[in-house]
């Protein structure tokens, strides 16, 4: 088709120009905005805080608590509040048991106050407060009960008074003093006594003349006169009392005939004379 043949164009109708009060505001960049600067500011301030550490203090004010109010009030709750109260003597059961125990040692074995003491601690097993308040609080006589101890010592094992002294102070730990009180007022016989302990060496542990002579002196403590003043007035055969000596030996022990002969004679062991025992040896096996 010719250009002659197109058909014919519609003529452009030409644009009116728009005020500029009309036209759209122009978008900014991001980077032209305010917010964009404010963060790029906090994110600097925040950077260099946390590289300057301490060193930077923020001006930032902490109000102030009033703890006066808290303080009293809490003083009020405490208080009101009372701890439960402890008794004056958490052990005052122990001490009166040891206090009872005590009692009895004084008044049924008549012992010393280091003596109750003593027993207490070792062998009823109170502890060393308890035993101390009981023998504080005893109301005893030692001195009564350092007499009752010797007038046992004297009956029964009959006893020199210098030996019952030496008792009373070492074994059962009378002071002196009350020991002394004991002795004299003591009613006491030394040569009775060492008479009658002089007849159970006799008869009892079948000992020589002077075996009873020695034990009187060294073991019972009585003086030589009223040992040798028993050992004169016994009437005793001590040919005898070597054959049952050496029977003594033969029966508890596993001596030689030889062996029983030499203990009877030793200065050591029988002390009986080179006779007595030569009538002990001919004797023994009949």
């Amino acid at each position: 088709m010719s250009n002659a043949e197109q058909s014919p164009q519609t003529p452009k109708t030409p644009q009116t120009p728009v005020p500029p009060w009309m036209q759209p505001p122009e978008e900014k960049p991001f980077y032209k905005k305010v917010w964009f600067w404010i963060v790029i500011a906090v994110v600097a301030i925040l950077a260099f805080a946390a590289t300057a550490g301490s060193n930077i203090k923020l001006p930032i004010s902490v109000p102030k608590i009033e703890t006066a109010g808290i303080s009293q009030q809490l003083n009020k709750i405490k208080k009101t509040i009372k701890a439960p109260k402890k008794p004056a003597n958490p052990d005052s059961d122990n001490h009166k048991a040891a206090l009872a125990q005590a009692q009895d040692f004084s008044e049924l074995l008549y012992m010393s106050k280091q003596g109750i003491y003593d027993r207490l601690t070792s062998v009823d097993k109170f502890t060393p407060e308890a035993a101390q308040y009981a023998v504080d609080h005893l109301k005893a006589d030692y001195n009564a009960n350092a007499l009752a101890e010797a007038k046992h010592y004297q009956k029964r094992m009959h006893m020199s008074k210098r030996g019952i002294y030496d008792e009373l102070t070492s074994e059962d730990k009378f002071t002196p003093e009350a020991a002394q009180y004991a002795v004299d007022n003591l009613q006491a016989d030394d040569n009775a006594a060492a008479h009658a302990k002089a007849k159970h060496y006799l008869e009892i542990t079948h000992e020589s003349k002077e075996g009873i002579y020695y034990d009187l002196t060294s073991e019972d403590k009585f003086t030589p006169n009223v040992a040798q003043h028993a050992v004169d007035n016994l009437k005793a055969d001590y040919k005898a009392t070597a054959l049952a000596a050496a029977k003594d030996y033969q029966k508890y022990t596993n001596m030689s005939p030889a062996e029983i002969q030499h203990q009877l004679a030793s200065p050591y062991g029988g002390k009986f004379t080179p006779e007595e025992v030569a009538y002990a040896m001919q004797h023994l096996n009949q």
